[in-house]
């Protein structure tokens, strides 16, 4: 496995050291820019690659949930096979997870599989969705069921360029945080609780540790199962619940991270009837999204059991028909529940939500 350098910090001192220590010298650099994310990367981008005397290829996309597709797969790839680019390219992918997925799909499958890096931009990105070489487009029965395993050899975190990122964007970031220290342990989760929403809402010392903590966890447990084989499904915890919500909805109507802190409340309240959950982890978890400002319940009509059966059938994770489930037991513990039918599973969705 690739081992990438996770680097926290300012971004053009960072992507410098990073470029600098690629191995093979490239050849060429392509950076996808989400053009959300233009104005807080691009000057520092281009002035650090600049130094190196090599073809820039700049490409500006209007990323969304919605473009995160085959077809939209095929126009990049096309363009970047156009601009000249060889295996010894590097990609490199700014934005937030919708473009890191998409850049790191590409990288994995342009010329089959060219080196890439990945510098997220939303607190979404550098909480969870840019590390671990998990890259996948999105098909219309589902999120992310075409992808596969391409590890960056850099990720990139500057909190600065979360400065003007839209406050439900932040909210959304901060469900991977929420989950990530839950599965950390008890002082990363009561640290979150014990932190205004204000403070995490912007640039300091709050947000720093938060991504940091979140980042160096996940990382820690691509490390150790990096193809998601063993202990890497634990970050599944939420997500199960939350993918199924999340294509119910519809794209933009339930931002990522709003679908995963539903999937916690589901997942606990399924630990809570299973006494598996130790007393008052549920009430922790639900009194902590609801402080980060998370809707409690689903927006609009909740899906028929039987909808939310065929969505969660759906899962990437499913045997033989069957759900493998993460349920929270206390912070740092949590247990993987196989062969949970999807029936128990959606009548859950409708109990708790």
């Amino acid at each position: 496995m690739i081992h990438p350098s996770y680097g926290i910090g300012v971004l053009r001192a960072l992507l410098r050291g990073a470029v600098s220590d690629l191995g093979p010298p490239p050849t060429s650099f392509t950076v996808l820019l989400d053009s959300n994310a233009a104005s807080v990367t691009q000057d520092a981008i281009e002035s650090a690659l600049g130094e190196l005397d090599l073809p820039i290829h700049l490409i500006l996309w209007e990323a969304s949930e919605a473009k995160k597709t085959l077809s939209e797969a095929e126009n990049l790839a096309r363009n970047i096979i156009q601009l000249g680019v060889d295996r010894e390219s590097v990609l490199i992918a700014v934005g937030g997870g919708v473009t890191t997925d998409m850049g790191g799909f590409l990288a994995s499958t342009l010329l089959r599989g060219i080196r890439w890096g990945a510098i997220p931009t939303t607190l979404l990105g550098m909480a969870d969705a840019a590390l671990g070489g998990k890259t996948a487009v999105n098909l219309p029965e589902g999120k992310n069921l075409v992808g596969t395993f391409h590890h960056p050899l850099f990720v990139i975190c500057d909190v600065n360029t979360l400065a003007t990122l839209p406050a439900r964007e932040l909210t959304s970031g901060l469900g991977e945080v929420v989950k990530t220290a839950f599965l950390s342990g008890e002082d990363s989760f009561r640290q979150l609780e014990e932190a205004t929403p204000s403070e995490l809402r912007q640039p300091g010392d709050s947000l720093l540790t938060a991504v940091s903590e979140a980042g160096r966890t996940k990382m820690r447990v691509v490390e150790e199962d990096p193809e998601e084989h063993g202990v890497r499904k634990l970050l599944n915890f939420g997500h199960t619940f939350g993918h199924a919500l999340e294509t119910a909805a519809g794209h933009g109507n339930l931002a990522h991270g709003e679908a995963v802190a539903l999937g916690l409340r589901c997942a606990v309240r399924m630990a809570t009837d299973l006494e598996i959950a130790q007393s008052g982890v549920a009430a922790r978890l639900r009194s902590l999204c609801a402080k980060l400002g998370f809707p409690n319940e689903y927006p609009g009509t909740l899906p028929g059991i039987q909808e939310l059966c065929t969505l969660l059938s759906r899962d990437k994770k499913v045997h033989a028909g069957n759900l493998d489930l993460i349920l929270p037991v206390e912070p740092g513990k949590c247990l993987l529940l196989r062969g949970v039918e999807t029936q128990a599973a959606a009548e859950v969705i409708h109990k708790e939500l």
